[in-house]
């Protein structure tokens, strides 16, 4: 025989069976009130729990505030206080406690260790054994960033000139040793890590003050001087051309086109969604593809300087990416619904937004023919141009598609 299951009715159907209307509402009466008591004294059976829950659902029992009024102070109460209690945070973390030396282990062979090595720190510094009973990481830190120890502040230092000039004053930023270049303004580099180390090693400082110096603001466009002179650029005698990384490309599509969503914080967003590419979720194993052709670093291990690569694969990104194509259409949609009265006037607004600048007489010629090109061989009539989205859809992805769109100047 089938085994049997609990039903919404098991409860029910163990009662006497009644003989009357009246005697059959006494039952439902009973059985309900029985099984809401059961519930409150947390001895609630499961065909007690599926009569309630069959109940609630089809709104037999009240169960909002509307229908229970009475309770209304009780849960305003409860949700105050539910409110008050602080949300419970876990971090990794490390437990300081007694420690001991670890063996080296010669060729890596973990089954053949060697002596015992004395916690301290790297030996071409002077590598000292801490004489602590403890692991040696708070001493370790002190050592890091001891006012006797420079190479960390400057390293610091030279990657944040690094991210913001596009070369570091040490080219080699992942190597200060003899195989690494030497830097090619000393003096100032060391005036940087020390007005790190007295700022607190605050980043947002060191940042802060660079992006207002004249170095920064400097044309890219060298003098003849600069190129006679300078034609390597060691010197910064101009700004370097830089393209930009691959999130702030993908998020420079998303501005332009409207749909960036600019939240700050929360968790992390699905690959499509318009937030910031810093709020991306990654997976290793699904790395998005359109930051990987623009050299999106693998989070595999640490990168003090990403490539900047020029190939193929980039352009024919930007002319087939289904996210490319999808922000040009964006794009175009808002385009339509402007107060343009030409396209000469549309093609300005656009060379603006896309490229802070105004466009040259030639390329406002240039565009306007390939607008009229397009049009042509759609068949849409002048007068309905400045209302046909494919037209703006394929011209706002020719100006994604041009250098200077992906290239800071």
């Amino acid at each position: 025989m089938p085994s049997e299951e609990n039903s919404a009715l098991t409860a029910l159907l163990e009662s006497p069976t009644p003989t009357s209307a009246a005697e059959l509402a006494q039952i439902y009466s009973r059985v309900i009130r029985d099984a809401v008591t059961a519930w409150r004294d947390n001895q609630l059976s499961e065909p007690q729990r599926l009569l309630l829950d069959a109940l609630v659902h089809r709104d037999v029992l009240p169960a909002t505030l509307a229908e229970l009024d009475t309770a209304r102070s009780l849960v305003e109460q409860y949700r105050q206080f539910e409110a008050g209690v602080p949300e419970l945070h876990h971090a990794p973390g490390v437990l300081e406690t007694a420690a001991y030396d670890a063996p080296l282990l010669p060729r890596g062979d973990h089954l053949k260790p060697g002596d015992p090595v004395p916690r301290g720190y790297l030996e071409v510094f002077g590598g000292q054994p801490y004489h602590t009973a403890q692991s040696g990481r708070r001493e370790l830190a002190d050592a890091v960033v001891s006012p006797q120890n420079p190479l960390t502040a400057r390293v610091m230092a030279n990657r944040v000139w690094h991210w913001l000039f596009g070369r570091g004053i040490v080219p080699t930023v992942d190597n200060f040793g003899r195989l690494g270049e030497k830097p090619t303004h000393p003096e100032l580099l060391d005036y940087l890590a020390a007005r790190l180390v007295e700022d607190g090693w605050s980043i947002k400082d060191a940042i802060r003050f660079l992006v207002t110096t004249r170095a920064f603001a400097m044309s890219s466009e060298p003098s003849a001087q600069a190129v006679a002179a300078d034609p390597a650029n060691d010197w910064l005698s101009h700004m370097r051309v830089r393209r930009l990384e691959a999130e702030s490309i993908r998020d420079s599509l998303l501005a332009v086109s409207g749909g960036l969503d600019p939240t700050m914080f929360g968790k992390p967003a699905d690959a499509n969604a318009p937030r910031r590419s810093v709020y991306l979720q990654i997976r290793r194993t699904n790395l998005n593809p359109f930051l990987q052709v623009f050299d999106a670093p693998k989070p595999f291990t640490t990168l003090g300087r990403r490539d900047a690569t020029n190939v193929p694969a980039q352009s024919l990104t930007m002319l087939n990416s289904s996210f490319v194509i999808e922000q040009s259409a964006a794009w175009a949609r808002s385009l339509v619904k402007d107060d343009s009265d030409c396209a000469e006037t549309r093609v300005k607004r656009m060379f603006a937004i896309a490229f802070a600048r105004p466009p040259e007489e030639r390329e406002l010629t240039a565009a306007t023919s390939y607008i009229d090109s397009l049009a042509n061989n759609r068949a849409i009539p002048t007068n309905q141009v400045l209302a046909s989205i494919p037209v703006w859809q394929d011209f706002a992805q020719s100006l994604f598609d041009l250098k200077e769109f992906i290239y800071l100047r």
